[in-house]
This record gives structure tokens, C-alpha cells and sequence, in this order.
């Protein structure tokens, strides 16, 4: 009796669940080759979000680097501007100054005084 349900046990086996098991371990086998190549794909995504966050950070930091250079042009140009002005108001004030020695050259002289 023991033998015969060896018997039957191994005919079962080799019947109906050896070939299960052989389709279960194919499926595995290429669910398992797929596993790894999505794992690759997934590396391959970091790694271009690694790169990409760098090149985020150098052009953050480049354009910090720009906007503290045109803050410091802007501060410069208003340094330049009053400059200008100064000049400009001096200029004025030579110019009037010019205008009436000129006026005073062209006017007629008095023979008193003898120039």
C-alpha cells in the first residue's frame, strides 16, 4: 500500500505538478530577466537626475553669481550718475562763468581805465 501511493504520489508529480513547477520557474526565470533590465532603466534615470540637478545647481548659482554682478553695476552706475551730475553742474557754472568774462571782454572799454 505504501508503495502504491509512492507510486501514485510520484505520478502525480511528474504528471501534473513537474510541469507546473517548469512553467512557474520559466515565467520566474523571464519576470526575473525583466526585473533587471526596468533596475537598469531606473538606474539610468537617476543617474540623469543626478546630472541634472547638478547642472540645476551650477546654473543657480551662475545666475546668483549674474544678478550680484548687476547689483553691483547698478550700484556703480548710481555712483556715476551723481558724478555726472557734479560734473554737469560744474560745467553750468564754467559756462556762465565763460559767458560773462566774454561779456565783459566784448564790452566796450571807457578810455579811463586805460586798458
Amino acid at each position: 500500500m505504501k508503495e502504491e501511493i509512492s507510486e501514485a504520489l510520484i505520478d502525480f508529480y511528474e504528471k501534473m505538478l513537474a510541469p507546473e513547477f517548469s512553467e512557474i520557474k520559466k515565467v520566474q526565470s523571464d519576470q526575473g530577466e525583466r526585473f533587471i533590465d526596468v533596475l537598469g532603466h531606473f538606474d539610468s534615470v537617476y543617474k540623469r537626475f543626478d546630472r541634472l540637478e547638478d547642472e540645476y545647481h551650477t546654473i543657480t548659482y551662475g545666475l546668483k553669481r549674474i544678478e550680484d554682478q548687476l547689483d553691483g553695476d547698478m550700484k556703480n552706475r548710481k555712483v556715476i550718475e551723481t558724478k555726472f551730475w557734479e560734473l554737469k553742474q560744474q560745467f553750468e557754472g564754467m559756462q556762465l562763468k565763460l559767458a560773462a568774462i566774454e561779456k565783459e571782454i566784448a564790452r566796450p572799454q571807457s578810455p579811463s581805465s586805460g586798458r
